[in-house]
């Protein structure tokens, strides 16, 4: 081979390197794009999913303290630690082998 050919071959061979080079480029961005938006959605989710608990939370805490008060007359007249002085007097004189139990949802009062 003479080295005219050798050089058009040569320039060839870069010409394909360069386009391949900007083929792999481009797939990289994309991929690069694609992985971002998959975070984004996976922080998404987790935000959902801790707001969901907080919710959660705070309605049963709403829901407890309803119960309370329909149970405890006069309760919205006393203090927090009135509450809590109460609530341990009362849960303090249940039996050694009561206490944390579970109890089964077989209130039909």
């Amino acid at each position: 081979m003479n080295e005219e050919a050798k050089l058009i071959n040569i320039e060839s061979d870069f010409e394909k390197a360069l386009a391949e080079r900007e083929t792999i480029e481009a797939e990289l961005k994309k991929l690069t794009e694609k992985e971002a938006q998959k975070a984004h959605h996976i922080e998404l989710l987790r935000n959902r999913y801790k707001e969901e608990k907080r919710r959660s939370r705070t309605h049963r805490l709403i829901e407890r303290g309803a119960i309370l008060e329909s149970i405890l007359p006069d309760a919205e007249s006393y203090s927090n630690d009135q509450i809590k002085h109460i609530l341990r007097v009362a849960f303090s004189s249940l039996p050694v082998d009561m206490k944390g139990a579970y109890f089964h949802d077989n209130t039909d009062e």
